[in-house]
């Protein structure tokens, strides 16, 4: 979270760069990729993390043990990261 410091000098950039260029600031405005895009990146990062997971076991279930591991480590790290940014999107949002 930024302090009152930080978010009031973000607020005179803001300003400054609303004043210098009007149309652009509200280009800016009304960008949102909105709760669509974030749904299908969520699915995105699911189905990769199943594709990997199933890697793994196949691996596994060949006898390939190395691979195996490799594929399970990297599943699990991207199920830790997805969590991880999952946590700091909740308090990113959060009111404050």
């Amino acid at each position: 979270m930024l302090s009152r410091h930080e978010r009031d000098r973000l607020a005179e950039i803001e300003a400054g760069l609303v004043g210098a260029d009007p149309r652009l600031a509200e280009q800016f405005e009304r960008f949102d990729p909105g709760p669509r895009w974030r749904g299908l990146r969520h699915a995105l990062a699911g189905l990769a993390l199943a594709l990997l997971a199933v890697l793994a076991v196949m691996c596994l279930l060949s006898g390939l043990m190395v691979s195996a591991v490799v594929l399970a480590v990297a599943t699990l790290l991207g199920g830790a990261l997805c969590c991880v940014q999952a946590r700091r999107n909740r308090r990113g949002s959060a009111p404050g």
